[in-house]
């Protein structure tokens, strides 16, 4: 594990876990869990979620962890992300504390860190206290801070499409098809999804993937059908995880080579 120096003029420290020394930046690709999967309740809630864009399982804790890593798979299109990216240590009231963020997400430059929590433990003045300071140690090596709370991973029809989506997530888009269906897109921006089960010679599991990977996009905020429309355009709510305003994604997206800058 590598932290920053003594000369550092913050009032924290972070460190984290990675293959190589921490210089002015450090690739996703490097970086690994800071700390070993650990149960956050008596029945032992712990699960794993196929992460096919990057080639591993995320490791989640909780079952809120574990639907929320499914809600970012699906719905991020995110840069890149971590989960127990790092150890924040800082010192208040006399005493030290460490704290290990749930999952580090990062959009190009813009980069959050996120705590998921129940609701009623993210509603707890002490929590709240806490909160407010990590966000303000965190504020001063760049990051943003949000708590996620259970009810926003688990609002409907979000979850239910989620579940349904990330059965595509391993369809294998060949060069041909894939520019059959940037053909189609170049005569319209939206198509319904019936269209393409009309005889188009395009796979409507092959559509859903390009959504998956953030190269077409669909509304997560009603049930999907096939009279769900299809854009190469964000359409629908934009709640997060989705890119924040004026934050370009990738395109195609998980492209897990990018470099954070501490």
């Amino acid at each position: 594990m590598y932290g920053l120096n003594g000369l550092d003029p913050r009032r924290s420290k972070v460190t984290l876990c990675s293959s190589h020394e921490l210089n002015d930046s450090i690739e996703f690709l490097d970086l690994k869990r800071a700390r070993e999967p650990v149960s956050r309740s008596k029945s032992g809630v712990q699960g794993k979620v196929a992460d096919a864009f990057s080639g591993r399982s995320r490791h989640a804790e909780s079952q809120n962890e574990l639907k929320g890593f499914q809600v970012l798979l699906a719905t991020g299109r995110a840069t890149g992300w971590q989960e127990q990216p790092f150890h924040l240590e800082y010192h208040h009231d006399g005493a030290k504390h460490r704290y290990t963020p749930d999952i580090l997400v990062a959009w190009g430059s813009h980069r959050e860190i996120v705590e998921v929590k129940d609701d009623v433990e993210a509603a707890l003045p002490a929590n709240q206290e806490r909160f407010a300071l990590i966000r303000e140690l965190l504020a001063e090596y760049g990051f943003h801070f949000r708590v996620w709370r259970r009810s926003e991973i688990s609002a409907e029809p979000r979850l239910s499409n989620v579940g349904l989506m990330l059965r595509y997530r391993c369809v294998t888009l060949m060069p041909v098809e894939r520019e059959k269906i940037r053909l189609a897109f170049v005569a319209g921006s939206r198509f319904r999804l019936r269209v393409f089960s009309a005889g188009q010679g395009i796979a409507i599991q092959s559509i859903l993937r390009m959504v998956l990977d953030g190269t077409l996009h669909l509304n997560w905020w009603e049930p999907i059908t096939l009279d769900s429309e299809v854009s190469t355009a964000p359409i629908g709510p934009q709640v997060w995880p989705s890119p924040p305003h004026g934050v370009q994604p990738s395109n195609c997206a998980w492209r897990m080579d990018a470099a954070i800058h501490i």
